[in-house]
């Protein structure tokens, strides 16, 4: 961490601002419309899991009770919170995967970024909706480290079995 002149550090500071911005600067770009990339800046995190008192709550990274931020959400299990911060970074991302409405001899083509991939039998939009929450979440490694967090112990166990036998070539 760089030293100020006087060879503090940034946050042994007393007098740490509290907006980066000007009221009139934020007031500004209020009355603009948003780039397209507003939905994924919005969603992009990183988010975390704390202690509430009402449960677990998921805040982005910064924000906490504390400094009077409301948080994304609230749940009365921590993997329920793990999940929904695993979650959050992918929904405001652009879906990889899509669907073609025009099925042809073997499906449904599956698009991923444009290109086909592969074919389902049916216009199935529950599993696309999975296929692209699932894309989000190994697109991040924290996502993924927050959803393996929630899975817990005993399934980490199992997810190692499952692996080695797959190296080895004897998944059954």
């Amino acid at each position: 961490m760089p030293a100020s002149r006087d060879g503090s550090s940034p946050s042994s500071r007393s007098n740490v601002p509290v907006h980066i911005f000007t009221p009139e600067y934020l007031e500004y770009l209020a009355e603009r419309d948003e780039p397209e990339t507003a939905p994924e800046a919005d969603t992009a995190g990183p988010f975390y899991v704390a202690p509430h008192p009402q449960g677990w709550a998921v805040f982005r990274q910064g924000e906490s009770l504390e400094t009077g931020h409301v948080p994304v959400g609230v749940f009365s299990r921590k993997e329920a919170a793990l999940a929904a911060a695993a979650a959050m970074p992918g929904t405001g991302r652009r879906l990889r995967y899509r669907l073609s409405p025009d099925p042809d001899e073997h499906g449904f083509p599956l698009l991923l970024d444009g290109v086909q991939v592969g074919h389902l039998r049916f216009f199935d939009e529950e599993l696309l909706a999975g296929l692209n929450a699932n894309d989000a979440v190994l697109s991040t490694p924290r996502s993924l480290a927050l959803l393996l967090d929630a899975a817990g112990g005993l399934a980490l166990e199992h997810v190692e079995t499952i692996a080695v036998a797959r190296l080895a070539g004897s998944e059954r």
